[in-house]
């Protein structure tokens, strides 16, 4: 069976960690978008690395079980490193993935719920364990996307969305001109705004979130009558 997360390699050199953190955090969601996720992870070996209290316990694998407090629509799969569900190996880079598509506005605080084991002698030793401190923020799709249907502004998104600290806002013209870029929060202050001469085909413009808060933006393009709004999402 197809394995539903590829482990990035930018962490195969780490000795342990989880990534992202949880000062990175999990990226926000936007109501009725598809959403995802993905979890990277390496086991130490040592169990005090991940908790003073089992220094000294050797470990052999852990068992990811499960996220309390999920949003609605949402479900979590793994990259197995074993023939057992959601397991990975001492050592070894693996990866796991929530996605679905989100159901509910809110602020979802997560647990994330392992069992590691060790091996004592005969025995193997299992060892229950929690990490908190995740969240999912899911906002309504508040925005009403227009987009003209002529052949002069179109094909407008913004690349990465979600996104941590740049963007670029692309667009399509059919014609050269000038193309007005305005950045909105969600109670319509506008943020920022660009102008710039638009060429005939594909544009980009450069978007820094600066020191903006996580959360959903607004965008519009303008270019002479024709406008399209969409919604970005920053996380941090």
């Amino acid at each position: 069976m197809a394995q539903p997360c590829t482990p990035d390699p930018l962490y195969a050199d780490s000795l342990f960690g989880v990534w992202p953190d949880t000062t990175e955090n999990f990226a926000p969601g936007i109501i009725g978008v598809p959403y995802q996720q993905v979890l990277n992870l390496k086991v130490p070996q040592d169990a005090g690395t991940i908790d003073p209290q089992f220094a000294g316990v050797v470990l052999d694998s852990v068992a990811f079980n499960g996220v309390d407090g999920l949003p609605p629509g949402l479900s979590i799969a793994c990259a197995s490193q074993t023939p057992a569900t959601c397991s990975f190996i001492t050592g070894q880079l693996g990866c796991g993935v929530i996605q679905g598509i989100p159901t509910q506005v809110g602020t979802y605080e997560l647990t994330l719920n392992v069992t590691a084991y060790s091996t004592l002698g005969i025995f193997v030793l299992p060892i229950p364990y929690s990490f908190s401190g995740y969240r999912i923020v899911v906002a309504e799709d508040v925005t009403s996307i227009v987009e003209t249907a002529t052949t002069g502004l179109g094909q407008v998104r913004n690349v990465p969305n979600p996104f941590n600290s740049r963007t670029n806002i692309e667009f399509q013209l059919a014609k050269a001109g000038t193309v007005k870029v305005r950045v909105f929060n969600l109670v319509g202050e506008e943020l920022w705004v660009t102008q710039v001469q638009g060429k005939a085909g594909m544009n980009r413009v450069p978007f820094e979130s600066g020191s903006l808060q996580e959360g959903v933006y607004l965008y519009k393009v303008e270019s002479g009558k024709e406008n399209f709004t969409g919604r970005m999402a920053l996380y941090r």
